[in-house]
């Protein structure tokens, strides 16, 4: 598998901890709410790194309480975090948080962004 491919399937396992279903890119237009959607994009390459933006999307139609605990419960996740694979090292740093305003005024949705500094294992 590579390096990527696997740094996916680890966020998309973190992220199935938190309550709703995970989905890579897009979600299901049958989605169920709450639910999250992540997107990794390479922002550098150096020699023996790789850094990621993560950035994930939060989608509820509940109280803010209950979409901002599991941003909470996300950043814990991903804040400060070593993640060590068998094949990659990732480390993610929290970068930033939003509440954005959706033209639907029942659904709430938080973004959250965190930097990856992936090292790959040499075999």
């Amino acid at each position: 598998m590579s390096k990527t491919s696997t740094l996916r399937k680890l966020i998309r396992e973190q992220l199935q901890t938190t309550p709703g279903e995970t989905y890579h890119m897009e979600a299901s237009s049958k989605a169920a709410y709450p639910y999250k959607t992540f997107t990794l994009k390479s922002v550098s390459f150096m020699d023996a790194r790789d850094d990621f933006d993560l950035c994930v999307d939060i989608w509820h139609r509940g109280d803010w309480k209950d979409i901002e605990e599991t941003a909470d419960q996300i950043e814990k996740l991903f804040q400060n975090t070593n993640l060590p694979q068998s094949t990659i090292l990732p480390t993610f740093f929290r970068e930033s948080r939003f509440n954005l305003e959706d033209p639907d005024k029942t659904l709430k949705h938080i973004q959250l962004r965190f930097n990856v500094q992936l090292y790959e294992l040499e075999e």
